[in-house]
Order: C-alpha cells, then sequence, then structure tokens
C-alpha cells in the first residue's frame, strides 16, 4: 500500500487530516446536541461519545476500510472536540433551539457520510477495474454515465 500523505483534502485518507474529519467533527455536534432527550453528565456524554465513535471505527475496519491508528484517534478525538462545542453552545440554546441545531448537523453529518462513501466506491470500484462496470451498463443500457 503507497504510503498515505499527511494531508488530504479530498475524500481520501490523510494520516492526520482529511474530509472525513469534517464528517466526524459535525457527527460529534450533533452527538452532543442529541443530549437534549437523554440529559447525561457531561463526562457520560463523552464517554458515550467515545464508545460509539470507536464502534463506528471498528465498523469501517470490518467493512474494509483501512486507516492508519494516527487517523482512527484524530477521527475520535475530532468527534469529541464537536461533542464539546455542541455542549457548550446547547447551554445558550432553547429547548426548541436544540431540536433545531440537532436536526440541522444530523442531516449535515449523514449529508457528508453519504458523500464520503460514494467517493470512497468510486475509489475502490476504480482500484479494483469496476468503474463504468455498473449493473445498468453491463445490460446495455444507453445513457448510463462512464460509457
Amino acid at each position: 500500500m503507497p504510503e498515505r500523505p499527511a494531508v488530504s483534502l479530498d475524500w481520501s485518507e490523510g494520516r492526520y487530516f482529511d474530509r472525513w474529519m469534517l464528517v466526524h467533527f459535525i457527527s460529534g455536534v450533533a452527538g452532543g446536541f442529541s443530549n437534549r432527550w437523554f440529559d447525561l453528565t457531561t463526562p457520560m456524554v463523552f464517554a458515550v461519545a467515545c464508545i460509539v465513535m470507536g464502534i463506528w471505527e471498528l465498523a469501517e475496519w470490518v467493512s474494509g476500510v483501512t486507516e492508519s491508528w494516527t487517523n482512527i484517534l484524530l477521527d475520535i478525538a475530532v468527534g469529541c472536540a464537536g461533542v464539546a462545542v455542541a455542549l457548550a453552545i446547547a447551554a445558550r440554546l432553547t429547548p426548541r433551539g436544540e431540536v433545531v441545531a440537532f436536526t440541522t448537523t444530523f442531516a449535515l453529518a449523514a449529508a457528508g457520510s453519504a458523500l464520503g462513501w460514494l467517493a470512497y466506491r468510486r475509489r475502490r470500484d476504480r482500484r479494483d477495474g469496476w468503474a463504468g462496470r455498473g449493473r445498468r451498463a453491463s445490460a446495455g443500457v444507453r445513457g448510463v454515465r462512464g460509457r
């Protein structure tokens, strides 16, 4: 496997920074705002956040996504930073404001995850020689992108 760059400005993995860091951060923010419904203590919120993010990283590994240890640890740390930001902001919001903040950040995290996953799949398919060979393309459907 080639050496990963320290910083990647696209969806490719960087050892220290990549676009996924933004998704981890905003996911942490959404998680912090979700405490509106759980009313956990601050230490408990961070414990739950670390557990959830650790499970997410494990799920990535199980699904075949390989990352450097520095990237995994930074993903979790950045997610926890997002939780801290959310808790600080939530203390100043009304209950309705917290719901709006959660809904907005959750939607952004979901959209970022979807965009990143699609970019990963395209990169993996190109690497494995599957570019342009989707089910519709192999069936001879005209107008399919990549033909």
